[in-house]
């Protein structure tokens, strides 16, 4: 153990003298050459091999540092262009909203005979047997049964259910629903009744026009006020095609609404309207020619809203 110790601490000793010695020699070696040239073919290879590895050392170090800023930088640039496409993606929604809210507000101010309030609809339930959504304002908000909903192109439908801040809203494409209407032609002015068709949800049909009434294709249709729950003026669609019953007593035409109805997102509650509504006991429209069969059937049992 004492041997071993030994020979290491001079092999030690011998290693700092050559490396004292190599330094020396290397800051002398224009003076003393004789010394420094055999210093150095003895270094020479040993600096050269080091500095071989120490390169490969380096360029390998190098080569990983690129590799990892790259990932860094394209890791940012990712997050960058996710940011910039966000950022986008809410301005134009900002954009969408303003110009939506905007052509509502201009709707209420042209419209002073209507008290209103906005909702937006959180639910839809648009199906064949059904057509209905909820929105965001209820009974705390002063909204109740059978007020009308609408938007600036026209009629969506009526207010059915009150809960406390939201309210379910009937649409009169619901099968359920039937709406007083009056063609607008000056001509015309033809009143009949507008239901939803559940074997085409998007196609509301106006139901039991008299053979000789008149109406074509291409007609203007705004509610009558029959009723009592929309007011009298209001636009609800335009006649698409006309078609005789089966039977020949009555034609029925197709509606294209002109509310867009899948593209809802806020509608106006018409809380109050100083419009006066037709007496419908006076004034309920003719449905069908006063015939014997007329007489029978009546207009099919149509609850006009």
């Amino acid at each position: 153990m004492i041997q071993s110790d030994r020979k290491l601490l001079i092999f030690v000793v011998l290693g700092c003298i050559i490396m004292a010695l190599l330094g020396f020699a290397w800051k002398q070696r224009t003076s003393i050459p004789f010394v420094t040239v055999p210093l150095e073919k003895i270094a020479t290879p040993f600096a050269y091999g080091s500095a071989r590895v120490l390169s490969t050392i380096q360029t390998g170090i190098r080569i990983i540092d690129n590799a990892i800023l790259g990932l860094i930088d394209s890791d940012s640039k990712d997050n960058t262009i996710a940011d910039l496409e966000q950022k986008v993606s809410n301005h134009d929604e900002v954009v969408a909203e303003n110009i939506r809210l905007r052509q509502m507000l201009n709707y209420k101010s042209a419209h002073p005979e209507f008290t209103m309030t906005l909702a937006g609809i959180i639910t839809k339930d648009f199906g064949t047997w059904t057509n209905t959504f909820t929105i965001d304002r209820g009974e705390n908000d002063g909204i109740k049964p059978n007020m009308a909903v609408v938007v600036p192109s026209g009629v969506v439908g009526f207010v059915t259910d009150v809960y406390p801040n939201s309210a379910r809203v009937q649409t009169f494409l619901d099968p359920r629903s039937a709406i007083g209407v009056i063609v607008q032609r000056p001509e015309s002015r033809l009143a009949g009744v507008v239901k939803g068709d559940g074997n085409h949800p998007n196609r509301p049909m106006m139901v039991n026009i008299a053979r000789e009434g008149d109406v074509l294709v291409g007609d203007k249709l705004i509610t009558s006020g029959y009723g009592g729950i929309y007011p009298k003026g209001l636009l609800v669609g335009n006649v698409l095609s006309i078609e005789n019953d089966t039977e020949g007593f009555v034609k029925n035409a197709t509606i294209q609404p002109t509310v867009d109805f899948h593209r809802l997102e806020e509608v106006f509650i018409i809380t109050s309207s100083t419009v006066q509504t037709p007496d419908k006991a006076q004034l309920e429209p003719k449905l069908v020619p006063q015939t014997q069969r007329d007489q029978v059937q009546g207009a099919k049992g149509a609850v006009i809203q």
